[in-house]
C-alpha cells in the first residue's frame, strides 16, 4: 500500500527527530566519565527512543561465561533478587542470542518464545523483546536489552538500537578507561606522596646522622689532641726525663774512665742499665695505652680481663669478665671495636650510675657475636637522653663502632634498674684453639681467668 506524501513527510520527520535525539544522545554519554552513570543514562534513553517499559544492560564476565547486569531500568529489583540473580549464564536462549551469535535478537512475545528457558521468581513478565550486542572492536563483550513496549519492535527499533549500542560500548570503554587511568593516577600520587614522605624522613635522618658525625668528629679531633699532649707529657715526665739521666751516668762514667777510675764505673753503668729497664717499662706503658698488646698477642677474653683488673683498681668498682660459648679470635678490627665499646660502657658506669658492680660477658656462637655490659646503677631512660644527642656523645659514638662493624647497639636501660649495653655483631673471625683456663660460674655462664688462647 502506497503511503500518501502527508505520511511519507510524518514518517520522515519522525525519523529526523529520532536521529536528532540519538546524535543528542550520544553527545550526553559521551561527556559521562563514570561508568555507572554512563550506564544509567544510556539505558534510560534506549527506553525512551524505542518506548519500552522495561530494560537492562548486561555486560560479559572475565571468563565470558555469563552476563553481569549491571543496569536496570522499568521495576525495582530489591536487593535480595539483585544479589542472587544480577549474573545471568550464558547459554542459548531468547535474551543470550544477541551476545552468543553476536547479532539482534527479537521477539514478539518472550512468554511463549521456543527459545524461552524461563525467568527467576519476582522478575517481570517479558513479552515484546528486543536485544542487540554490545561491541568492542566487533567482539560482543555485552548487550543492551528493552522489553514490554504497546506493539512488537520493528526494523527501525533495531536499528537505532543498534545504532546506539555503538556509541554506548565506545562510552563504556572511555568510562572503564577513565576508571583505570584515575585509579592509576590516585595510585601514583599515594606512591608519590608516601615516597617523598620516606624520602623527607631519609633527609632529616642523613641531616641528623651527618650532625651525629660532626659533633663525633670534633670529640675525635679533641680527643685525639688531648691524647697526643697526655702522651707528650708522659714521654717528657717519664721518659724522657729517664734518658736523660742515663745520659749523665754515661757522662760520668766517660769522665771516670778518662781519669782512670775503673772501679766507680762498673757501678755507673749497673745504674745506665737500671734507667733503661724503667724506660722501656715506661715506653711499653705509653705503647699500652695506644693499643693494648694483649689484644693481638692473647686475644679478646684475656685483654678485657686484664682490663678489668686495672678499671677496678683505678674505678674501684667490681668488674666481672664472663665467657659463653668456645671463644675464637675475631677480625683484627672487630676486636679493637668491641674493646673500646666496653671501655666506653664501663667508664659510664663508673662516672654516671653510681653502680656496686659491673659485668663483662662475651658470648660466642658459630654465627655471631654478642657483646653485654652491665651495671647494678640508678639506669636512666634511654630515649630521652638520646634525644638530646650533645650530651651523648659516648653513646653515639658506640653506636657508629657498632655500624661501622655491621652490627647493631641496644642500651637497655630504666630508672632504678641498671643498664646493659648489648653489642651484636655477625660472625667475621678466623677459630682458633680456645682459652687454656675457662672456668664455669654458678649460672652456667663460663668466666675467663686469664685464659690466653694459643696461637
Amino acid at each position: 500500500m502506497a503511503l500518501t506524501p502527508d505520511a511519507l513527510h510524518l514518517q520522515a520527520e519522525e525519523r529526523g527527530e529520532r536521529l536528532q535525539a540519538l546524535y543528542r544522545l550520544a553527545l550526553e554519554i559521551a561527556e559521562l566519565h563514570d561508568l555507572q552513570q554512563v550506564l544509567d543514562t544510556a539505558l534510560k534513553h534506549c527506553l525512551e527512543l524505542t518506548g519500552s517499559q522495561f530494560g537492562f544492560i548486561g555486560l560479559n564476565t572475565p571468563d565470558n561465561s555469563a552476563l553481569d547486569v549491571v543496569a536496570i531500568q522499568g521495576f525495582e529489583a530489591t536487593p535480595y533478587f539483585y544479589e542472587h540473580f544480577h549474573v545471568i549464564p550464558l547459554r542459548p536462549s531468547v535474551f543470550a542470542t544477541a551476545v552468543l551469535e553476536n547479532r539482534p535478537a527479537r521477539s514478539e512475545d518472550a512468554t511463549t518464545d521456543p527459545h524461552r528457558i524461563g525467568q527467576p521468581k519476582g522478575h517481570p513478565p517479558v513479552r515484546a523483546f528486543l536485544g542487540v550486542p554490545l561491541r568492542s572492536l566487533g567482539v560482543p563483550v555485552g548487550m543492551i536489552g528493552v522489553a514490554n513496549r504497546p506493539g512488537a519492535y520493528s526494523d527501525e527499533h533495531e536499528h537505532l538500537l543498534m545504532t546506539y549500542a555503538s556509541q554506548v560500548a565506545i562510552a563504556i570503554r572511555n568510562a572503564k578507561l577513565y576508571e583505570e587511568l584515575s585509579a592509576a593516577k590516585a595510585d601514583l600520587e599515594r606512591q608519590v606522596a608516601v615516597r617523598t614522605e620516606e624520602l623527607k624522613q631519609a633527609q632529616e635522618e642523613l641531616a641528623q646522622h651527618a650532625h651525629q658525625l660532626r659533633l663525633l668528629l670534633a670529640e675525635t679531633v679533641t680527643a685525639q689532641e688531648r691524647e697526643r699532649a697526655r702522651i707528650a707529657h708522659n714521654m717528657h715526665d717519664g721518659a724522657n726525663q729517664l734518658i736523660f739521666g742515663a745520659l749523665l751516668e754515661v757522662k760520668a762514667a766517660q769522665e771516670r774512665l778518662a781519669q782512670g777510675n775503673s772501679e766507680r764505673v762498673g757501678a755507673a753503668l749497673e745504674r745506665v742499665r737500671a734507667v733503661l729497664r724503667e724506660v722501656d717499662g715506661e715506653i711499653k706503658r705509653i705503647i699500652y695505652h695506644l693499643r693494648p698488646p694483649t689484644l693481638d698477642a692473647l686475644g679478646l677474653p684475656a685483654a678485657l680481663t686484664r682490663y678489668a683488673e686495672r678499671y677496678m683498681v683505678f674505678a674501684r668498682l667490681p668488674c666481672t669478665v664472663q665467657i659463653a660459648g668456645e671463644p675464637h679470635r675475631l677480625d683484627p678490627e672487630m676486636e679493637i671495636g668491641i674493646y673500646r665499646v666496653t671501655q666506653e660502657a664501663l667508664q659510664n658506669a663508673s662516672i654516671h650510675a653510681q653502680a656496686t658492680s659491673t659485668r663483662v660477658t662475651l658470648t660466642y656462637a658459630p654465627d655471631a657475636f654478642r657483646l653485654s655490659v652491665r651495671d647494678d646503677g640508678v639506669g636512666f631512660e634511654p630515649e630521652r637522653v638520646l634525644a638530646l644527642r650533645e650530651g651523648c656523645l659516648g653513646v653515639l659514638g658506640m653506636h657508629e663502632r657498632a655500624q661501622h662493624l655491621g652490627g647493631t647497639l641496644a642500651i637497655k636501660s630504666a630508672p632504678g634498674q641498671g643498664t646493659e649495653v648489648v653489642l651484636d655483631l655477625p660472625r667475621a673471625g678466623r677459630p682458633e684453639t680456645a682459652p687454656e683456663q675457662v672456668e664455669e660460674s654458678g649460672d652456667g655462664a663460663r668466666v675467663a681467668s686469664y685464659s690466653h688462647p694459643r696461637r
